[in-house]
């Protein structure tokens, strides 16, 4: 079953790079430049299986977003893609799938390593 992925990032280049090499990955992308936007993506198709989002957003934050998210889609996981050099997972979210080792921060120098965690939710 093909994975797929809601990239949610405010920074235009970082969306449309990550969507080309997860779609040349195999995985079925589709990006959001804020929270509300990917809210609305959800509200319209469920079906997403990996949510990559930024944290510091204009409107809502990255962290608010998956914690609406997740109410919204308990099932889908989670990778954060963040420029915040000191970002550490709230306790509130890490019940949400949030984990250690999926946890990038900008500039991001190897994509393959978010296939790589994308690709170790079908496995879990």
């Amino acid at each position: 079953m093909t994975m797929r992925v809601l990239i949610v990032d405010d920074e235009y280049l970082i969306t449309t790079s990550l969507q080309a090499f997860l779609e040349d990955e195999g995985f079925v992308a589709a990006s959001a430049t804020s929270a509300e936007e990917a809210i609305e993506i959800l509200k319209d198709d469920m079906k997403y299986d990996v949510c990559i989002m930024d944290i510091r957003l204009p409107g809502m934050d990255g962290n608010s977003a998956m914690l609406s998210i997740h109410e919204m889609c308990p099932e889908i996981r989670f990778i954060v893609h963040t420029g915040s050099v000191n970002y550490i997972v709230p306790g509130d979210l890490k019940q949400s799938g949030i984990r250690v080792n999926h946890l990038f921060k900008k500039p991001l120098t190897d994509m393959s390593l978010v296939a790589d965690a994308i690709r170790s939710f079908q496995v879990a």
